[in-house]
Order: C-alpha cells, then structure tokens, then sequence
C-alpha cells in the first residue's frame, strides 16, 4: 500500500474575477480560469489519492473589488487530493461580509458544500517534518517563537526564508506544492548556512 504525503502551499487567490493577482505578481496567465486550470493540472500532478494538501490562507480570493469567493473555493472540487485550508485575510474578509463574523459557519459551509473538496478549514494548526516541530499559519507575523514556522500572505516580497520558518506560497515555487523533503531541504540550508551568514542573518526574529 502507498504511503500518503503531506504537501503545503499558500496565497493561490482563486476566483473568477481574481485579476489584480495575476499583474501584482506577475504571473504568467491571461485570465484567472487560465491560472486556475493550470495550478490544479500541476498540483494533480505531483499529488496521488489520499495525499494532504495544506493551504495556508487566500486559496480564495476576496478583496474591495474582486468577491468572487465561490468560485475561488470551487475550486478545490478539481483538485485531486485531501486538503485542510487554513485561513487567509482573503477568508477572514469573508467570515466578516458573509458569515456574520462566525467562524465556524463558514467551516460548515466549506466541509459541506458538494461543489467543494475540504477536509478540514482551521486558524492555524501544527505539523511534524522530519521530527521537527511546525506551526501553520497565513500572516507570519502570527509566527509561534516556540517552533519554526510555515507561512504565506507576503507572496514574493517577503522572500523565501526567515529566521523563524519559510514562506510556502505557490509564487516561491513555482507554483508547485513544497514536500516534507522540500521542508526538510529548505531546513538543512537554513541551518548549514543561512542562520550563520552575517549577510543574510539581518532579519528581526522576534
């Protein structure tokens, strides 16, 4: 029997309407559809049945002018794997606008939706790679100092790496999902190099 695998990524921002992501960081689709047709074919391509995928926030996408959030998270239905959202300011807007600020509403309305593919929807959760210990979170500003972190929200701004964790989103990647080897690879460099270089170890890891 094949064993599952653990995946992690973040800040997709799908959503029919989803235009200003595309420009904002230059990726390379004409339209939302088009982007999202080929993120779930590259995610359907490294993932097999019974795998977990965590998204790390903005899997869907809800701003002042783009609210399509339906057809963000519809999208999950195509992708081929488990998937545990955890949430980003783009569902948080819509806890706020659509659910009465109720968090467990819009949880129920994820797991149960059938046009949707939800395993789980939380604030933030923990994960063990390599028996190293992970908080998942969106902002890493909400980063736990007791353990390193994974984190979207700041897209290719914020870089790959932190003294406190990695940033997972799909810009950083290739818009690939990132394995626990990926994890573990990133960790060993870390510790090898970049946690010891004067150049790059300016960052406040407070």
């Amino acid at each position: 029997m094949e064993q599952s695998s653990v995946w992690y990524t973040a800040d997709t921002h799908f959503g029919a309407d989803s235009y200003d992501i595309l420009q904002r960081e230059m990726r390379p689709f004409r339209s939302p559809e088009e982007y999202a047709r080929e993120q779930v074919r590259i995610w359907n391509g490294q993932v097999s049945q019974g795998d977990t995928i965590y998204v790390l926030g903005d899997f869907c996408n809800y701003n002042s002018r783009e609210k399509d959030y339906r057809s963000g998270l519809a999208a999950s239905g195509r992708i081929h794997a488990h998937i545990i959202l955890v949430t980003g300011n783009s569902e948080e807007r819509v806890i706020q606008a659509h659910f009465d600020g109720d968090f467990e509403r819009f949880r129920e309305y994820c797991l149960h939706e059938l046009e949707f593919n939800f395993d789980d929807v939380k604030r933030n959760a923990y994960a063990l790679i390599g028996g190293e210990k992970f908080f998942l979170t969106h902002k890493p500003t909400n980063h736990d100092k007791q353990c390193l972190n994974l984190y979207g929200h700041t897209h290719r701004s914020g870089g790959l790496w932190r003294p406190y964790g990695f940033n997972v989103g799909v810009d950083l990647n290739h818009f690939r999902l990132f394995s626990d080897s990926d994890i573990m690879s990133l960790l060993e460099q870390k510790k090898a190099y970049w946690d010891s270089d004067p150049d790059n170890n300016c960052f406040d890891n407070s």
